[in-house]
């Protein structure tokens, strides 16, 4: 049986999918239609086998036709319970640009244009100039990417993040490395160091003090956090005269106020000389104490910290 020109529009559902089976080869075409019946697929093979001289044009217009309808169900079952792009907002800022950073200027953008405005400079700020204007000049670009670009776009970052750094696994330098060095140093070196950034770039400075707790953070900290913190079973009381020893009275006077009656009658200051090395050990042994208590979750040192920056 032969078949003339008609349009899509004119041909029944069996024609075009017995049209498909000539276009694609039966087993090619089987693996598309999984879900028809054994009696569906049996017509369509009947029906593929009687069709003769179908032209080149029709079966082209037909192919694209399915196209079309495959790639918008697929977009439909991506975006059915969210967005296309809606797994980026799992990441912070840091994990985007590490997904993207070696994309092309056109992938970059679309990513990019999936956030707020505010969100997506704050990521295009970390990309050189160069790069930043070639992303730039894409966004205006962006409309001319087919539906199935944008699919295969969005499926293809998706399965790069399962290869992104989880966010306590990044480490490029910065305030909190500095911290992280200074609270390895002695008290008296860590705080020429905070001095001498404090003079080169105060930003700097402020920035590393949010991760560096020093012994006067403790003793600077809000009365409702002192309250939790000194009165703390694992606090040695002689440990801590030996930390407080060269403190103004009125300073020591305050912290023993929030110790227990029984650790204020057992407080017994340091009259006699006192190293500065002894000093800081023991200073450094209550930093240490405030820092366990922050890993297990018993003191909040966002809080101490965040005090510590106020009165900067």
């Amino acid at each position: 049986m032969s078949i003339d020109n008609n349009t899509l529009d004119a041909l029944p559902g069996l024609d075009k999918a017995a049209i498909l089976f000539q276009i694609l080869g039966e087993s090619l075409a089987l693996t598309m239609f999984q879900n028809l019946s054994e009696s569906n697929i049996l017509k369509i093979r009947v029906r593929s086998k009687e069709l003769k001289n179908v032209s080149s044009d029709l079966k082209q217009a037909i192919l694209e036709e399915f196209y079309f309808k495959m790639m918008t169900q697929k977009y439909r079952e991506s975006s059915k319970s969210k967005r296309l792009f809606a797994f980026l907002d799992e990441l912070n800022d840091e994990q985007v640009y590490y997904l993207i950073n070696t994309e092309s200027p056109k992938v970059i953008a679309l990513a990019l244009d999936q956030f707020s405005e505010e969100r997506k400079f704050s990521i295009l700020n970390r990309f050189s100039n160069q790069v930043k204007h070639n992303i730039i000049i894409e966004f205006a670009e962006l409309s001319e990417i087919p539906l199935e670009g944008v699919v295969n776009i969005a499926n293809e970052l998706k399965k790069k993040i399962s290869f992104i750094p989880g966010p306590k696994e990044f480490s490029r330098g910065g305030a909190k490395s500095i911290a992280s060095l200074l609270n390895q140093m002695s008290i008296e070196e860590s705080e020429q160091y905070l001095h001498q950034i404090s003079q080169d770039d105060p930003d700097l400075y402020n920035e590393v003090k949010k991760y560096f707790l020093s012994f006067d953070d403790l003793l600077e900290m809000q009365d409702h956090i002192m309250r939790t913190f000194w009165k703390n079973p694992e606090l040695d009381i002689d440990m801590l005269a030996k930390a407080l020893k060269g403190y103004e009275q009125a300073v020591v006077d305050h912290i023993i106020s929030f110790l227990p009656t029984r650790k204020q009658k057992m407080y017994t200051p340091i009259t006699t000389p006192l190293s500065k090395k002894d000093a800081e050990q023991a200073q450094q042994a209550i930093v240490q104490l405030a820092k366990d208590l922050g890993k297990a979750g018993e003191l909040n040192l966002d809080d101490v910290l965040a005090n510590s920056e106020m009165i900067d």
